[in-house]
């Protein structure tokens, strides 16, 4: 428990802080007034004042925020929020997602270098008689596309597999420089692995550094996507309400993966720190993708919208992702209980 407690409390701080220096940094850098820089949110624990900013540590580790001149409420303060460029203000609220997803970039260069390898889209042996061999690819090639989905790591070509399961696929590779036209290859499922597969062992070769930051970028990119493509799976109803997680079972799997050691507990940080970063930018009341779309609609009407209006929205939308959050909780509960 006490690892679980500690692990949970450095992970959450840790995505809380990035996110939030974001916008602070920003925000300085663009020159709005900040009123405060808070990790947690409720009670008053910790506070120090530095300039014209305050800086403190809250009770409630379920997010932060950063108090800027005017971005609620009417101010005639030329450094108040809604008083400087449009460009500048959208560049405030985008900071803190980007900087989650940089996290989420740097947890993963740390988690290549850690591994000692990097896995890649290239075939490093055949297995007798399964798919790729009898398609004809050879050892070398190296898989750049199937059907019309641009491959860059090997995580890409399970995920496609996983949904194309046993359907014939075209697979185009790049052999000796030379892209080659497109193998039709029917992927088998394998009871061993539980998954659908072509039959081969991927490359795996040292990490350099451009390797490195190529691999750990194309990581970031597929773990975006991922969180829309399961956004999408859980508005469609293809995905239960039951699956997702919320702060009990986050903390539940924080605590099982630092049980396992650092790899496990930082390559779930990256994933949380992505989940979040990806979240935020949707057009969701309270978040941040709300407020972009609010400056947007401003920049198009080229004038600014009622601030009163604005904040009932985000206060509604506060409210609905309150609530949202009580039912995930019960359910994460109820399955803690019922394991």
């Amino acid at each position: 428990m006490l690892v679980t407690a500690i692990s949970a409390i450095i992970v959450f701080a840790l995505l809380i802080f990035i996110h939030e220096l974001g916008h602070f940094s920003v925000a300085k850098m663009v020159d709005i007034k900040v009123h405060e820089f808070a990790i947690g949110m409720g009670p008053l624990l910790a506070k120090f004042k530095k300039g014209e900013t305050m800086y403190s540590i809250r009770a409630l580790p379920i997010g932060g925020y950063v108090k800027m001149e005017g971005e609620e409420e009417a101010s005639t303060d030329e450094r108040a929020f809604r008083n400087r460029p449009l460009w500048a203000r959208i560049a405030v609220i985008v900071a803190g997602a980007f900087m989650n997803l940089v996290l989420g970039f740097v947890i993963f260069i740390i988690l290549t270098y850690m591994s000692g390898g990097i896995v890649e889209p290239v075939i490093g042996e055949l297995m007798d008689n399964m798919p790729a061999q009898k398609a004809g690819l050879m050892p070398g090639d190296r898989i750049v596309k199937i059907d019309n989905t641009k491959i860059n790591i090997q995580d890409d070509i399970r995920f496609y597999l996983m949904y194309s399961k046993d359907k014939p696929i075209k697979i185009t590779v790049k052999r000796n420089g030379k892209i080659l036209a497109p193998f039709e290859v029917t992927p088998e499922y394998s009871e061993e692995s539980q998954a659908y597969m072509l039959g081969y062992k991927a490359q795996v070769v040292e990490p350099t550094l451009m390797n490195t930051l190529s691999n750990s970028f194309y990581e970031t990119i597929f773990y975006s996507k991922i969180v829309l493509f399961s956004l999408g799976e859980l508005i469609t109803g293809r995905v239960g309400f039951n699956q997702m997680s919320g702060p009990v079972g986050i903390v539940k799997e924080i605590g099982t993966a630092a049980s396992l050691g650092i790899a496990p507990l930082l390559m779930l940080a990256a994933l949380i720190s992505i989940n979040l970063g990806v979240f935020n930018l949707l057009p969701i009341p309270a978040l941040d993708g709300s407020k972009i779309f609010f400056l947007l609609v401003e920049g198009i009407r080229r004038k600014p919208i009622d601030p009163e209006k604005e904040g009932l929205v985000h206060m509604i939308g506060f409210a609905m992702l309150i609530l949202l959050m009580i039912l995930v909780t019960f359910s994460d509960i109820t399955k803690l209980i019922g394991s």
